[in-house]
């Protein structure tokens, strides 16, 4: 009888202590996990997948690193020529055709996808962090433009032509955190996005025109603000 109390009691024992060692894996976990505010500083090196950044788990150290890299903060812009391994042999690929992206001083860069010949290839800040993350860039394009000459009288034209220009054009965009998928950061997107949040929605329906690149911006904040997304790693900076 006394045998199969202790032998009762130790397996009593062992289930405590396995959902003990399970409860404080799961605190772990959730301990390992931090929000994304709208200025998180992520790990500073460079991401090969959306995935790595998305885990805040850059896969190289920037001390790992060489190249030539140009950081324009006003524009909130980097280009890059080269950028490769130093342990590597100096003919070893270039990483800039592979990765993802990078973050120097706690700031994700997302590359740009732009033409081949160009010589320099160019990423993007985040400038707001969150379940909805912002950013912007500008690239070169060519535009026709309508010239026309007036008439002084009547103000109607009377003669218009056609040119091709290249043009510096202005790129707003937003990266989903947790699909990594990009969108162009337009009303319609914006429409699309809030559908979960009434409130902010019904807000945006209702900016003015003359105020509506500010209050857009401001509707992209408070719905950050209030849907919280987390990394699935901790952040040692």
């Amino acid at each position: 009888m006394g045998k199969k109390r202790i032998v009762g009691f130790s397996f009593i024992f062992g289930m405590i202590l396995l959902l003990v060692a399970g409860n404080l894996s799961a605190q772990e976990g959730q301990e390992t996990q931090e929000v994304v505010t709208k200025n998180y500083k992520f790990n500073d090196g460079v991401y090969y997948s959306f995935s790595d950044f998305q885990k805040n788990s850059p896969v190289l150290q920037w001390d790992e690193m060489q190249g030539n890299v140009f950081s324009n903060p006003e524009a909130f812009t980097v280009k890059a020529e080269i950028l490769k391994i130093k342990s590597m042999e100096s003919g070893e690929e270039n990483l800039l055709d592979s990765i993802w992206g990078f973050a120097i001083g706690g700031i994700p860069y997302i590359k740009i996808e732009q033409a081949k010949e160009l010589p320099l290839t160019l990423f993007a800040g985040m400038r707001v962090r969150g379940k909805l993350c912002y950013f912007t860039y500008e690239v070169r394009e060519e535009k026709e433009i309508v010239f026309s000459a007036y008439n002084p009288v009547t103000y109607q034209p009377f003669r218009s032509s056609t040119e091709k220009r290249n043009m510096k054009i202005k790129k707003e965009k937003i990266l989903l955190f947790e699909t990594g998928k990009v969108m162009d950061y337009t009303y319609e997107n914006m429409a699309m996005l809030l559908q979960d949040d009434p409130t902010i929605l019904r807000a945006l329906n209702q900016i003015e025109d003359w105020e509506f690149e500010e209050k857009m911006f401001k509707c992209l904040l408070i719905y950050n603000d209030r849907h919280d997304v987390k990394t699935t790693a901790s952040n040692p900076n």
